[in-house]
């Protein structure tokens, strides 16, 4: 009984997992870099990034973002948490330009 449990814990974490968490903004300036973070202020808040890890795929994406751009960015986080107008976004994985609507 005891591994069935687990097993459902351990599944229940897993897909938790596979649902990544997406926002669509334009960026109203280039990506600041800290220590630690990536920043970018949009039309829908200002999105901080922690960056510590990422690969040089992902910080190459990141710095192509430029005034105007309108980027998809996805988010291993289940969801992406809104707090005083900053996004903070924990396990980035991607940032890809798309169409301006």
């Amino acid at each position: 009984m005891k591994a069935l449990k687990l097993l459902a814990a351990v599944a229940l974490c897993a897909v938790s997992y596979t649902h990544a968490a997406s926002i669509t903004v334009k960026a109203k300036q280039k990506v600041e870099w800290s220590e630690e973070g990536a920043f970018l202020s949009t039309n829908k808040g200002d999105i901080s990034i922690y960056a510590v890890g990422l690969n040089i795929k992902q910080v190459q994406k990141l710095k192509s973002i430029k005034n105007g751009d309108c980027v998809l960015i996805t988010a291993k986080d289940s969801k992406l948490e809104k707090s005083d107008g900053l996004t903070s976004i924990m396990e980035f994985q991607n940032a890809k330009k798309v169409s301006c609507k």
